[in-house]
């Protein structure tokens, strides 16, 4: 065979192998139809962890704080001190945020209203 056919040959066969596990990660970090179906108390519960993962963000943000430091002032482990600095908010329940957001001294208040 030809030296550029083996080659073409070559690069179908490594695409065809790879191109499903592209597929696969950008699936895997980029799925939002999850949030398609959820109803309207879990979109509701979303949305506070959302505004309360923001808030440590911009918390560690200002203080600029490194991982150490957010271990020793939230009392985490680093796994949970990384969830916290990359926003991983599916890893977190609303009450263990709103601990955390506490214990950077700040207050937490939540409002209730009719739709």
């Amino acid at each position: 065979m030809e030296k550029p056919l083996i080659a073409g040959v070559l690069i179908l066969v490594v695409f065809s192998i790879l191109s499903p596990c592209f597929i696969w990660i950008n699936n895997r970090f980029n799925n939002y139809e999850e949030f398609d179906d959820l109803d309207d108390e879990a979109l509701v519960k979303l949305e506070m962890k959302k505004l309360l993962i923001q808030e440590l963000h911009r918390w560690i943000n200002n203080n600029n704080l490194d991982a150490k430091q957010i271990q020793e002032i939230l009392m985490v482990n680093p796994k949970r001190a990384a969830d916290i600095i990359y926003q991983r908010i599916d890893q977190f329940s609303v009450d263990s945020l709103t601990n955390f957001v506490l214990r950077t001294g700040k207050i937490v208040s939540v409002l209730i209203h009719d739709k």
